[in-house]
């Protein structure tokens, strides 16, 4: 982990992952970027600068925007790291998947709320879509953050050939952490899977633990994914779950976008999403 993206509306949601962010990369010692999207009711940046006084609250929000960045900008340099700002106006997600590209980050920090029903923001109501897209795998952070450094992660896979690459990335952050690793087939009627077959597949995963921490396996019957995972972390008292999307085959194709997604909208666990396909 060397180049961290934090997107933020500053929001208390999103400052609570600012500071999450800012506590991993002071531990990777990673560089940082905060991106601010500011909305606007004209084309500002081809507006003419004689005319930006018509806009007074505009001009104010973009003010605010500019004072909490440098703000965030501070904190990370008080801490020894680099790190970089961007204000942007009037751009939606891609933008933000633009500069997960563009400037090679290889992972992605924000806020998202969990099922307790509060408006959503900017950034909680995106953060599923972002998931979809990243070419980087994202943690999602929840409106109460996991402790620091986390100490229990789950991850809930089809434990199929092609998760092996994305799961060295779990036991790189597990690593980070010094945290134990929680492997976890949900075993539904409607996608079943005999213990031995699922057991074997884990085994596979298990010689490539985290050096600070161990692993365990654990097979756990659920009428569906979603469900089967979040009360599965709630067992273990999990810091956070870990999947990757678009497998090819088993378990809807290892998590599925909508399982995924219905992870980030309901689940209270911060989750940390990797997209098989674009990573």
């Amino acid at each position: 982990m060397k180049n961290i993206l934090v997107p933020t509306d500053f929001s208390p949601l999103a400052d609570s992952a600012s500071e999450y962010a800012l506590k991993i990369a002071e531990k990777a010692k990673a560089e940082i970027h905060f991106l601010h999207i500011q909305f606007t009711p004209v084309d500002w940046v081809k507006l003419d600068k004689q005319k930006e006084k018509n806009y007074p609250e505009t001009l104010k929000q973009i003010g605010h925007a500019k004072h909490e960045l440098t703000q965030l900008e501070k904190r990370a340099e008080d801490l020894g790291l680099k790190v970089r700002t961007f204000l942007t106006f009037d751009a939606g997600r891609d933008e933000i998947i633009k500069h997960v590209s563009n400037y090679h980050h290889d992972f992605v920090v924000m806020g998202s709320h969990g099922a307790s029903g509060a408006r959503e923001t900017f950034m909680g109501s995106n953060a599923q879509k972002i998931i979809r897209h990243a070419t980087a795998p994202v943690l999602v952070v929840k409106e109460k953050p996991p402790r620091f450094p986390m100490k229990s992660i789950v991850f809930a896979s089809s434990f199929d050939e092609d998760v092996k690459e994305h799961f060295h990335k779990v036991v790189d952050f597990a690593d980070l952490m010094e945290a134990d690793i929680h492997l976890v087939y949900i075993n539904t009627m409607y996608n079943f899977e005999e213990t031995a077959t699922s057991e074997a597949k884990m085994q596979a995963f298990l010689k490539h633990c985290p050096r600070g921490g161990t692993c365990s396996i654990n097979i756990y019957n659920a009428m569906d994914e979603e469900r089967g995972i979040r009360h599965f972390a709630k067992r273990q008292n999990a810091d956070m779950i870990a999947i990757t999307t678009h497998g090819k085959t088993g378990f809807l194709g290892m998590v599925s976008k909508s399982i995924a997604e219905s992870l980030v909208n309901h689940s209270e666990t911060s989750i940390l999403s990797m997209n098989l396909k674009n990573q």
